[in-house]
């Protein structure tokens, strides 16, 4: 039972170091069209095609990706710091 939580582990941490950089990738494109557009979060997610709001959901929600997204959201926000 131990070897199934060891490769379960493993399977998590490869699966976090991969989805980080994709996650980083797309806050700041988000974070980008912000300012270009000077629209708030909800705006940007009206204004996307059927296919855009889908992809959104299944990179922003899906359970296997809060802890890269939470990771890459930690990174964006040092790296932007203001002040």
């Amino acid at each position: 039972m131990t070897v199934f939580y060891i490769v379960l582990a493993i399977i998590l941490v490869l699966y976090t170091g991969i989805m980080v950089p994709l996650q980083y990738a797309y806050i700041s494109s988000m974070n980008e069209q912000k300012k270009q557009t000077g629209k708030n979060h909800n705006e940007l997610f009206d204004d996307m095609s059927f296919e855009e709001q889908q992809l959104h959901y299944n990179l922003q929600s899906s359970w296997w990706n809060w802890l890269p997204a939470i990771i890459a959201t930690w990174i964006y926000k040092w790296r932007h710091k203001t002040g």
